[in-house]
């Protein structure tokens, strides 16, 4: 193994990082500075905000105007005992922006103001704001904001370890200071690895502007990254769905229910995925592979469980019985991830390193909780890879939190360790305990939470839970609503699915009973908002979950079971109540006292409303269209990995608002109307690209002719829009990848569209990619390589290799593919078709002497096909197309040995026969001729050499 040691992971000194301009370069008015140079936390909070404006164009929330302010965009800063300030900005181009000569994408901040102040705010000349083109004044110093990192955090970063742990809890800014890290160090390559999509886009956007101009990331979320190093697209199942196919295999293959696994789904799923898939590492001892399915053994599984406190003898015996009578095909249709592990460390161990992975000089992984032991050593097997290929291992930076899986992972920091020990170095361990999201209030409710592990044996609780102190910047509102009826509960849920800057959520991964069909859309679970927040969050029937679960004297644990279900119920709960950063919401469906007691105790000093309050609370009537479109449009963007189906919703919602410009009750703001369509048009991606979408078929019609409309809109249409549209739908119909790619790398191209297209193509980009591939083989598809735009197909894939060499080798099959065809075709038509476009092509892949030899003899032009061949050094190719034309004289030139041999004796049969008498011909018998004629045939019969042209 490379010796660690020598590679410490120092950060470059600032003067001595080449910075990028920011994506949104900044304007600042100095007053902005000034109103809040003596409130340090929200001065700390200031220097957050303008980095996510200048990272991301926004912040995660964003209200606009009205009246006389329309155009005007407002982000909260916080503010101590409920006095909430805002800072107030705009973009280039909006409506009260658009007579300041700013550069393309910048953004203007005013002022900072107190929440009901709302009097004219005029923009003032350009001259009268402070410039900010690049990170430098937003990242180092003082000046003009304040620095938001805390000391444990620049601890982690000023580290000069090489393999690094970050463990915080909710809120406590791991992911900041993981790209704090990479942005601290010049001249790398970083592979940026995290849960989901919509977070890949947010940490690209951010190290876009912040990391130095010479490093490179490249971020993938897990499934794309397992799909790139195992050579497949993997399954994107929720955890309900995964849940659900593991039950439909059992009901298939076993006639009864395995005691004492009845009715606990939830807990045989979660060890069988945890633990006796989820920890078997093919190679490992005691790691079993069967039909391509890597299993812990029977034995092995009995001695890490058998005697665990929440399964025992009894439940392990049970559950290796289900796993033998499931057949290979039903544990993948449950866990298409884990098999994809499997079959990932298997290549990586044969050195199949996917193409420019090898160039990667840092690894970083976020939320490494949410991966199995078996998805992890994916990442040690890649570093492993990586340094058998470059004689140095990479760097590896890991962040997490052991109580926020939201799918069963059975995760533990001490087998991490371990993995990464044994395999790439031993890690150091940096703790962050300050909670910088949640206000104090909310971080205790989420303590309060994470007590309730203590009722569980210590075995079966997440590691390294520390008590969090909660952040300052805002003060948090904390509610109960108890709800009498489910008629109640409809029209609150009804009016909460379309209130401004609140979402619901449920602490369970299955549809709560009393929430009606139309509105599950509309709840979240704790996976789909997993590394998101929220303004507000409602928890739906916290209660009953409570109230289900024992207390430390009670005697209900009868079974070690029961403590697995348990902790999967307390982590969901966790994350759930976690996501708030304002103001939290515990709604209970006809709570009984007990119900009723227990989320009044978690919530501490909660305000009880009805629901009639809680609507007013939110309400927001006097909501400017542009306030209205805004929040839809955040809640869009979050949700559009995670949920898509309501994202798209939102997106059509916010879409639909817009009304006419120059109306009272429309967005006249023509910025914010352009984001809003490209908006929409990116929320259908997801779902017309997922080729297995499982949802109503009448949504995607529904979404796909929304989407129409929006392209044809007036508001920045392009006909680039509409035809990528119709690529992505002939895709789904037809698989069809040529039209797609072009259509995306069209927009991307183009100056009068935004590329809404591209960045949903990942979760598809092996189809893709293989696609292309198999094309190059179709002789109907081969001339399509014909085209300047191969390089950026295979960048639109995801490839990290050599983009031009690949192409180049494309190119070639396809132009192999052509030749092949014209000199098999049966056709004269079919074969000058092929061979214009492999003459097309050519030009292309040139010089390729070789090529253009096989082409040149399909083309029947054998004295270029030679000449050819000759460049290319290939006189055994020269000699062969003499030969197939009968031309030995110039094939003596270049033959030895045999064919020398050959050759002579037809020369010498030449002379002999340009000896024959005059008038021979006409002297001979019937005899003598019959007898030439066998001669001839004897020379030229049936063991003759007969080879078409190019073979």
């Amino acid at each position: 193994m490379p010796d660690l040691s020598l590679l410490p992971d120092r950060p470059a000194p600032p003067q001595e990082l080449r910075l990028r301009d920011l994506r949104h370069g900044l304007w600042l008015h100095p007053d902005v500075s000034d109103e809040l140079r003596d409130w340090t936390h929200l001065y700390k909070r200031l220097g957050i905000v303008l980095q996510h404006l200048a990272a991301h164009g926004r912040t995660t929330v964003v209200k606009g105007c009205r009246d006389k302010n329309r155009g005007w965009r407002r982000s909260p800063l916080g503010g101590a005992n409920g006095m909430q300030f805002y800072l107030w900005w705009s973009p280039q181009g909006s409506q009260v922006a658009k007579d300041l000569d700013l550069p393309s994408s910048a953004i203007v901040v005013r002022a900072v103001r107190h929440h009901d102040d709302h009097t004219p705010l005029a923009p003032g000349a350009l001259d009268d704001y402070l410039p900010f083109p690049t990170p430098e004044d937003l990242t180092d110093g003082d000046t003009f904001a304040g620095q938001p990192w805390t000391d444990a955090q620049m601890d982690f970063v000023g580290s000069e370890h090489p393999v690094r742990l970050l463990l915080g809890r909710p809120g406590s800014g791991k992911t900041t200071v993981l790209w704090k890290a990479v942005e601290a160090r010049a001249s790398e390559r970083v592979l940026y690895l995290t849960w989901s999509r919509s977070l890949t886009r947010i940490a690209e956007d951010r190290l876009s502007s912040f990391a130095p101009a010479d490093v490179e990331v490249v971020a993938r979320d897990f499934s794309t990254f397992l799909g790139e190093v195992c050579g497949a697209d993997v399954p994107r199942l929720s955890l309900a769905a995964s849940q659900a196919a593991l039950q439909q295999g059992i009901l298939r293959n076993l006639r009864d229910s395995v005691r004492p696994w009845r009715n606990r789904n939830a807990a045989l799923h979660a060890e069988m995925r945890a633990v006796l898939y989820g920890q078997a590492v093919p190679g490992e001892a005691g790691c079993l592979v069967e039909q391509g399915i890597a299993r812990l053994t029977d034995e092995e599984y009995r001695n890490r469980r058998g005697y665990f406190p929440g399964v025992g003898a009894r439940a392990a015996t049970a559950l290796i019985k289900v796993a033998r009578a499931l057949p290979s095909r039903d544990v993948e249709a449950a866990f298409p991830e884990l098999i994809a592990a499997g079959r990932a460390i298997k290549r990586l161990r044969d050195d199949r390193l996917p193409d420019g992975f090898d160039r990667f000089d840092r690894i970083v992984v976020d939320e490494i909780q949410d991966l199995t032991l078996v998805e992890t050593a994916v990442v040690a097997e890649v570093c492993q890879a990586i340094g058998r290929k470059r004689g140095r291992l990479p760097w590896l930076l890991v962040a997490g939190d052991a109580g926020q899986t939201v799918r069963p992972t059975d995760f533990d920091w001490g087998p991490l360790g371990d993995l990464l020990s044994a395999g790439i170095g031993t890690p150091a361990k940096f703790h962050l305990d300050e909670h910088l999201r949640c206000p104090a209030r909310i971080a205790e409710v989420v303590d309060r939470v994470s007590e309730r592990y203590a009722h569980i044996e210590k075995a079966i609780r997440p590691t390294k839970q520390r008590r969090q102190h909660g952040g300052q910047h805002v003060d948090a509102h904390l509610i109960y609503v108890g709800l009498s009826t489910r008629d109640e509960a409809s029209a609150l849920l009804e009016q909460l699915a379309d209130a401004d800057e609140v979402v619901m959520l449920s602490p369970r991964s299955d549809p709560l009973p009393w929430v009606p069909e139309h509105l599950r859309d509309s709840v979240l679970t704790p996976e789909q908002a997993k590394g998101l927040e929220y303004q507000s969050v409602c928890v739906l029937g916290p209660g009953s979950l409570l109230s289900s679960l024992p207390e430390p004297d009670d005697d209900r644990f009868d079974d070690e079971l029961d403590q697995l279900e348990y902790r999967i119920r307390i982590d969901h709960l966790r994350v759930a109540a976690s996501r708030a950063t304002e103001t939290l919401v515990f709604v209970d469906m006809a709570p009984s006292y007990n119900e009723r007691f227990h989320s009044m105790q978690l919530l501490g000093d909660a305000a009880p409303y009805t629901a009639e309050d809680l609507v007013d609370h939110f309400a927001n009537a006097d909501a400017s269209p542009e306030e209205r479109v805004l929040v839809r449009t955040n809640d869009a963007r979050m949700l559009a990995d995670s949920a898509p189906a309501r994202a798209w919703q939102r997106a059509y919602q916010a879409f639909q608002l817009l009304g006419e410009p120059d109306l009272p009750n429309g967005v006249s703001d023509p910025v914010l109307r352009r984001e809003t369509r490209t908006l929409l048009l990116s929320m259908v991606v997801p779902i017309l690209v997922d080729l297995d979408w499982q949802g109503d078929a009448d949504h995607l019609a529904e979404a796909h002719s929304a989407a129409m409309v929006a392209a044809r809109g007036p508001d920045g249409s392009s006909s680039k829009d509409l035809d990528a549209l119709e690529a992505l739908w002939d895709w789904r119909l037809y698989r069809e990848p040529f039209s797609l790619l072009e259509a995306a790398l069209s927009l991307g191209q183009s100056e009068d569209s935004a590329d809404w297209l591209s960045p949903g193509l990942l979760p598809a980009a092996q189809r893709l990619r293989q696609e292309l591939e198999a094309a190059a083989s179709n002789p109907q598809e081969a001339a399509r390589f014909d085209s300047p735009g191969v390089e950026g197909w295979l960048r639109l894939t995801g490839y990290e290799g050599d983009t031009p060499s690949k192409a180049h080798e494309l190119r070639q099959a396809a132009f192999d593919t052509l030749v092949q065809a014209a000199n098999g075709s049966e056709s004269e038509k079919g074969r000058l078709r092929h061979i214009e476009a492999a003459d097309s092509l050519m030009a292309r892949i040139s010089p390729d002497f070789m090529r253009l030899g096989r082409l040149r003899e399909a083309q029947g032009r054998p004295e270029d096909a030679v000449d050819a061949y000759t460049r290319a050094d290939a006189s055994g190719e020269a000699l062969r197309v003499w030969r197939q034309h009968g031309v030995w004289e110039r094939a003596l030139e270049l033959a030895a040995g045999e064919a020398r041999a050959d050759l002579e004796w037809l020369e010498g049969l030449e002379r002999l026969i340009e000896r024959r008498p005059v008038g021979h011909g006409k002297r001979l018998y019937d005899g003598e001729r019959e007898r030439l004629k066998r001669l001839v045939r004897t020379v030229v019969g049936s063991r003759s050499v007969a080879r078409k042209p190019g073979r």
